[in-house]
């Protein structure tokens, strides 16, 4: 999984401008899977609760687990209204959580940061009926035009930046991870964002350039600039398509 370090001091960032998941994965896993509010989830690579805070919305039991203090901290906060969550520190290849101890497991723009192998034991190892693993990514959406010209300045203004969400790792490992026997859905999803939010959206990445790197304000301006030539009533709008990979692990 990704080193502790690389989201560090972007947790308030991250919590407040990373997009939401749609709905539909709810109506989705109740109508082809049987899935109930009385499944235990396990959310792993929790960060700030974005995805957590469906499945807890839903009435089920959440477990998030997260190696970044920094993130599980905005997570507690966030979600302290819930009283069926609970947060450890752990990682997907070591989540601390008991043997055969939840019902799903669910990843949300985490899966490529994991060790793959490793991860795909802990898996076995905590999880039980029905064996679920719902892998989810919201990637950016290039058919659009302002999404297109975000895209290419992340791009040029970030550092060990490969791709957004599941284009960032080869379709082979998802295949190999679900031994070959997986469903894939997506759905559309959008952000409207004013100035701050474009900024902020653009910071929350692990990748995005440090206030001491000499190009974060030839960035900053960049993306300000970007903002006065797309903007409708102050807002941008930056489109999605959420992808959904629902697979079992026996």
């Amino acid at each position: 999984m990704v080193a502790e370090g690389d989201f560090t001091g972007k947790a308030e960032n991250y919590s407040k401008y990373r997009p939401a998941y749609p709905i539909e994965i709810i109506r989705l896993l109740k109508e082809k899977y049987g899935f109930n509010k009385d499944m235990v989830i396990a959310d792993i690579g929790c960060g700030t609760g974005i995805l957590a805070r469906l499945f807890l919305e839903n009435g089920n039991p959440v477990i998030c687990v997260d190696p970044n203090e920094d993130m599980l901290a905005v997570a507690k906060k966030i979600l302290s209204s819930y009283s069926n969550v609970s947060f450890v520190v752990g990682k997907a290849e070591s989540t601390r959580l008991n043997d055969h101890s939840v019902n799903v497991i669910t990843v949300g723009q985490a899966f490529h940061w994991f060790d793959m192998d490793r991860a795909k034991r802990e898996f076995r190892r905590i999880l039980k009926a029905p064996n679920m693993v719902v892998l989810i990514w919201n990637d950016r959406d290039v058919r659009d035009p302002f999404t297109q010209q975000y895209e290419e300045l992340v791009r040029e203004f970030s550092k060990g930046y490969h791709g957004t969400g599941s284009t960032a790792i080869p379709a082979e490992r998802i295949y190999s991870f679900f031994d070959y026997d997986y469903d894939y859905y997506q759905m559309d999803n959008f952000q409207a964002l004013d100035l701050d939010g474009l900024i902020g959206r653009y910071l929350s990445n692990s990748y995005s350039l440090q206030e001491n790197d000499p190009r974060y304000r030839e960035a900053i301006s960049r993306l300000e600039d970007l903002f006065k030539t797309n903007q409708k009533d102050g807002k941008i709008v930056l489109k999605y398509t959420t992808k959904v990979f629902i697979g079992r692990l026996i």
